[in-house]
Order: structure tokens, then C-alpha cells, then sequence
């Protein structure tokens, strides 16, 4: 089933806003985002390392006139040991930056900083690296500060006032270190009930912040944005990994030669191209799984929460097959087939990516010589890009180029999705088609379903029979 994925009208007169939230990792970007959009969409966690790892963002929708996306970068600061090393995260904000004013724009930077007791030279160091690279990305773009966790400070009596003492006492450290900002809010992320209670603090520091942020953002530019959801398959060790960052144009996905991972295990990745926001699922196509039943007991689990989150935003608008070059094996045959034939039902176009091809004189010669061959084996894609993904190597950035041309072609106006039980035993019936015959069925399928998946025993049945039929 081929779904429309917006109304059109509504995309052409919403203006879109895009805000960068920026700053040190543990000073509550992620539950910023949050309180300004009225969810938690955003992962938090009380931790040492930061939880955002890549650039996501999320909509808060005004009076159904504009759109402001929130972007959630990686945090600044947090040294080689953490999660995500300060190159990565300067790239990832860089990146962004870039990507976004290439298409509808940046109208807005926020510096979220900690309600410490004085402004420390390591806040400073973080400012200047915003700075600098707003300035050689978007100069014109404002950049102002919101001050968290200080609920310690806020009175029943005057919220507002109570917490704002933070900038008076403050104004003298910020200018001795010549951090200027275009507006500020003073603000808790945290509900009501957490200690110090005080009622309706949430919605006033919500109020606060979308008020800075409307007041501040620069007029959209009329660009329509454009979302291609995009599932990226093939097998281990083909260079998806490398792939993505090559699109992303940093870092953004862990290049792990030597990991073992389940077939279907999948790993979502957001990220910006010009005017398009690409959300990708990184999903391992068929391995070898240890023989007998309980041998696919991983894949059947990691399918069905695939297929649930693919349902949940909407569903596919393009394969991605990941291959490489000098190696076209049957797993490869059975992986297009699983994905092209099954999962998408041959609605989805597939378009190949061919990697390890930098001792290639001309990379696309590779595509000449092997074509016919690959139409021959039933492996048929609707564009192509011959690349590497080496980084430093010459042919790099012509492989960026290439590459992102290729995804330009692709309309992000219809995405395929069915029903999730339907889907699941569809999906199923295909993967236990294709691998040998100690795949479970009957009894030992369902107990799967229910136990492991959590399905209704009722469906659980009904996809067993399925498969059966």
C-alpha cells in the first residue's frame, strides 16, 4: 500500500523554522527539546556521557501556520572518553549548519548552558567553538542563551523573576568573557512535582522559551523541505557504516568491522541534505544463523520491531543496497530478493550503492562492466552510484556527490507501508522462504511470537498459520 505522506497545500504555505540547539554535553539539550515541543520524544538520561549521538530533530507546530525543527546536536566538551569525541561533535554541528543553509536556512542558535554559580572558562570554550563555526557557516544567524537547572532558584511567589536573578548576578562573568547573545531565558526542564515543587513552573519556562525562540528566529526562506525515509541493507562488512558517514558527512555511524550482528538488527540514523531530511534505518541483511529453530529466534524478534517502527513514521520510500564491489555471492541474490520482493512487496524502488571501487580508474566503469550481469542474477535497481568509502582518499568527496545525486531523485511525496500484522507474516513467510528448512513454524513460530515478541496469542496464530498456508 502506497501511503501519501503529506498534505501538499499545507507543505507549501507551513513556513519552516529551523533552531540548532547547541552546548556542552549534561546541560539538558535533549530535555529542552522536550519542553519546547510538549513530548519526550527526545532521549534523556542522568549520565555522565552524553545520549545524543547524531543530529535529530523534532517539530513543534504553531498555529498551524509555521513549523519550528528543533535540532539536537551531540554535546560540545566531553573528551576523548565519552560517547561522542569533540571532533565528531564540532563535524556533526558543522555538518549540520552547512547542510541547512544550503536548503531553507538556519533562523536560530541556541546556547544551552547550566545554571552554574559563575560562568566557567570551559562554557567560554564551548562558545568560542559555536561561534566559529557559526560564523563561517551562517554569520548572520542569532545565537541566544538558555540557562538550565534552576528550579533551586524559582519561588512560587515570582517564577519568573526568581530564576532570572541568575542572568543579574551573572551579566559581569558573561561580559568579562565576552559572550553576547541576542535574548535569554532562564528556565527549569524539570515537572512540577520534582523538588522544589511549584505549581504551573513547567508551563511558564515552556511560554518563556517558545517565546524567545519565536521572537528571535529569522524569516523562513519559501524552500519546501522534503523527508526520505530510506532503509539501508546488506551484509556485514560491506561498508554501511562507512556509507552513512559518507552522506552524513561526519562521523555519525560507529565503523565496526569485526561487530556480529543479528539479521534485521537495525539502527536508525537522522541527519540533513540540502532540503531534505533523510531518516535512514541501518538494517543487516541475511548472515548465517546457528542452525535449528531457536537459531532465528534473533531475526524473527529484530523483524517485527523493525516493521512495528517503519509503521509508526510512515513507512519506506527507498532501498539503499550496500554491496561491494568485488564480491556478489548468493547471500547477496537472497538479500535483494528478501528485502526488494518481501519486505517491500516490489513497490519500493532499490537503488545500489557499490563500494570498495577506489583502485577503479573511473568508478562508474566498474557499473559498465558488471550491469548485464547483475540484471542477469535478477538483481534490478533503479539508479546506481559506483563509489568509495575511504576516507582521505581522492575520490572521496566525488563519491559524496555522487551518491547524494543519487538519493535527489527520489520523491519523498509516497512511502509504502501495510498493516503491522499482515506485514509480519508476509516478511516472515519470505525470510523463512529463503533460509533452510529448520526455520520455526507451527508451535514452536508461536511460542516465539508470544514470548519473545509479545504478540497476542490470537495473531501470534494468525501469522503462524500464514506462513503455513
Amino acid at each position: 500500500m502506497m501511503t501519501n505522506t503529506d498534505n501538499q497545500s499545507s507543505v507549501l504555505t507551513k513556513s519552516i523554522h529551523n533552531i540548532v540547539v547547541a552546548g556542552e554535553t549534561g546541560v539538558g539539550k535533549s530535555s529542552l527539546i522536550n519542553l519546547v515541543t510538549g513530548s519526550n520524544g527526545a532521549q534523556t538520561a542522568n549520565d555522565v556521557c552524553g545520549v545524543t549521538i547524531g543530529t535529530t530533530c523534532y517539530d513543534w507546530e504553531f498555529n498551524n501556520t509555521q513549523t519550528f525543527r528543533l535540532w539536537d546536536t551531540p554535546g560540545l566538551g566531553e573528551g576523548s572518553c565519552g560517547t561522542v569525541s569533540p571532533k565528531r561533535a564540532q563535524d556533526a554541528l558543522r555538518s549540520l549548519l552547512t547542510e541547512l543553509n544550503k536548503a531553507s536556512g538556519v533562523h536560530l542558535l541556541i546556547f544551552c548552558m547550566r545554571g552554574a554559580p559563575r560562568v566557567t572558562k570551559g562554557v567560554k570554550q564551548t562558545y568560542d567553538i559555536i561561534l566559529k563555526i557559526r560564523d563561517k557557516v551562517s554569520p548572520e544567524v542569532q545565537v541566544v542563551a538558555v540557562v538550565t537547572e534552576l528550579e533551586k532558584k524559582s519561588t512560587p511567589l515570582d517564577i519568573v523573576s526568581s530564576m532570572e536573578e541568575w542572568w543579574k548576578s551573572n551579566l559581569d562573568g558573561l561580559s568579562e568573557h565576552d559572550m553576547e547573545f541576542s535574548g535569554h531565558a532562564c528556565i527549569t526542564t524539570l515537572t512540577d512535582d520534582c523538588h522544589p515543587r511549584v505549581q504551573g513552573r513547567r508551563d511558564l519556562c515552556q511560554q518563556l522559551v517558545r517565546e524567545l525562540i519565536i521572537d528571535r528566529s529569522l524569516p523562513s526562506r519559501d524552500v519546501p523541505s522534503k523527508d526520505l525515509h530510506i532503509m539501508l541493507f546488506g551484509e556485514t562488512g560491506v561498508g554501511k557504516s562507512s556509507l552513512i558517514n559518507l552522506l552524513a558527512g561526519w562521523q555519525i555511524a560507529e565503523v565496526s568491522p569485526d561487530t556480529v550482528a543479528c539479521t534485521l538488527d537495525s539502527k536508525e540514523y537522522q541527519f540533513q541534505l540540502g532540503p531534505t531530511t533523510i531518516r535512514l534505518w541501518d538494517t543487516v541483511g541475511l548472515e548465517e544463523p546457528e542452525k535449528g529453530p531457536n537459531g532465528y529466534v534473533g531475526a524473527i524478534e529484530k523483524a517485527i520491531q523493525l516493521i512495528r517502527r517503519l509503521n509508526a513514521t510512515g513507512g519506506i520510500s527507498l532501498f539503499l543496497f550496500c554491496v561491494r564491489g568485488n564480491r556478489i555471492t548468493a547471500t547477496t541474490q537472497s538479500n535483494y530478493r528478501l528485502f526488494y520482493e518481501v519486505l517491500g512487496k516490489k513497490e519500493v524502488p532499490v537503488a545500489l550503492a557499490v563500494t570498495h571501487l577506489e583502485r577503479e580508474v573511473e568508478m562508474e566503469d566498474w557499473w559498465c562492466r558488471n550491469a548485464k550481469t547483475l540484471e542477469r542474477i535478477g538483481i534490478i535497481s533503479a539508479g546506481h552510484a559506483c563509489i568509495t568509502t575511504l576516507e582521505g582518499h581522492q575520490k572521496y568527496q566525488q563519491s559524496r556527490e555522487v551518491i547524494q545525486s543519487l538519493l535527489s531523485q527520489y520523491d519523498d511525496q509516497w512511502r509504502f507501508s501495510m498493516p503491522s500484522e499482515a506485514w509480519i507474516g508476509r516478511f516472515l513467510k519470505g525470510l523463512g522462504s529463503l533460509v533452510d528448512k529448520s526455520f520455526p513454524r507451527g508451535k514452536d513460530l508461536i511460542r516465539i511470537l508470544t514470548k519473545r515478541c509479545h504478540l497476542d496469542a490470537d495473531v501470534a496464530q494468525r501469522v503462524a498459520a500464514c506462513i503455513d498456508g
